[in-house]
């Protein structure tokens, strides 16, 4: 049975018990934009729910570059005969399964909110893989100050993290043990969201890492894929590189496998099974590199699926790097092919499938405003092609 991908990207953020539904704060807008990043997942027989029809000037283009069009179901339209597939089970998600023919099964909502909250992912990280990170839990902003206050002072910094998360976007950097009036309104806001703030130390990480499966009732892993993640210094998600058995993966993959293992195991005692991705990092301990195996747990579809199916689909043989870019920093032409033509050698190849290649489109909406953020997939024989190619690209068009 074909699938039809919901991208019900405020799920994350649904998950608060406290927040405002319609609020419209850059978190909310950055997630309602989200499916038009996730076009891509709308290839194979399969379709994706948008919100608008895309730009044609944009399916002309993916059609040029030879991807095709995507299969898209302008809402409130579906396709009833398809298996739904959302970003996350929430409750617009289970409304919207009831519409279709054959209803997919999932979880108890109820099981979903608490297997992605940071205390479920803190619990198993300690049970199972002997890792204490987690320094506390807090209700109330003096108890955070109280416990950083009775740090030690060589500390480096610490992470600050609601109890459900956005991908990292709502990851606070915190450098002092006495909180900076920012730090405070950053807490109080979070508190009146959600549940907690978690606090974290804060570690140099070498290499980030992401394990994307599903998990049956039985708690069998499916389908294991391990892949670079490449995210700010906090934690913030800017991209993945997939290639065939890269070198500095390897030697985590075993550990990697056994965690999503015991993960999975926990999650089906729990009542969750669906899609998974297990967020881990490589840190510097004093000159020794650790493998951190459970960062985060995020119960849902992983933000970079669709670029994921893409390399597949293409037989593995590039390597390739999809990431995001904010417009406020990359300014790119208001044509396609004003871009293909700056992009001159770089731009995308459908003959060698190597290039830069637009995921999203450049405009948006009758008034053809700009998105938040740009797509970008590159696409090289190498690791070391494609990192020169993304230094190009913001060599050109960075503001």
């Amino acid at each position: 049975m074909t699938r039809e991908f919901f991208i019900n990207a405020d799920f994350d953020l649904s998950l608060r018990s406290g927040r405002d539904p319609s609020a419209q704060d850059a978190r909310g807008r950055q997630a309602a934009e989200l499916p038009i990043h996730l076009l891509l997942l709308g290839f194979g027989g399969d379709s994706v729910i948008v919100p608008e029809v895309p730009p044609e000037e944009f399916l002309t283009y993916l059609e040029r570059v030879g991807l095709g069009r995507p299969a898209v179901s302008v809402q409130p339209s579906i396709r009833h005969h398809s298996r739904f597939s959302p970003f996350g089970w929430n409750r617009e998600a289970d409304r919207l399964n009831r519409s279709y023919r054959e209803p997919a099964p999932h979880p108890p909502l109820e099981v979903v909110r608490r297997v992605n909250g940071r205390r479920f992912a803190a619990a198993i990280e300690r049970e199972c893989f002997d890792d204490d990170s987690l320094l506390g839990e807090f209700t109330t902003v003096e108890a955070l100050e109280s416990c950083l206050g009775a740090r030690p002072s060589d500390e480096k910094g610490w992470i600050l993290k609601a109890e459900h998360g956005n991908a990292g976007l709502g990851n606070r950097r915190l450098r002092s043990r006495r909180l900076t009036p920012e730090d405070r309104e950053v807490t109080r806001r979070l508190l009146v969201e959600d549940d907690c703030v978690l606090l974290e130390p804060w570690r140099r990480r070498l290499l980030d890492l992401a394990a994307i499966f599903d998990v049956d009732e039985t708690g069998e892993v499916r389908g294991f894929d391990l892949h670079r993640v490449v995210n700010t210094a906090d934690g913030a998600f800017i991209g993945a590189v997939f290639e065939k058995k890269p070198p500095a993966l390897e030697r985590w993959r075993p550990i990697m496998r056994r965690a999503s293992g015991e993960v999975a195991g926990r999650l089906a005692d729990a009542g969750y099974f669906g899609p998974v991705c297990l967020d881990a990092f490589v840190w510097d301990d004093g000159g020794e590199h650790r493998l951190r195996p459970l960062v985060d747990l995020n119960a849902r579809l992983h933000v970079s699926t669709s670029a994921l199916r893409l390399w597949r689909s293409w037989g593995g043989d590039t390597v390739v790097y999809w990431r995001l870019f904010s417009t406020r920093k990359l300014r790119l032409p208001g044509r396609y092919e004003e871009l293909e033509a700056a992009l001159g050698a770089d731009a995308f190849d459908p003959g060698t499938r190597c290039g830069v290649l637009l995921t999203s489109p450049l405009r948006l909406g009758e008034r053809e405003r700009p998105p938040g953020r740009f797509g970008v997939l590159l696409a090289g024989r190498s690791l070391f092609e494609v990192e020169a190619m993304d230094r190009r690209l913001r060599g050109r068009f960075e503001r």
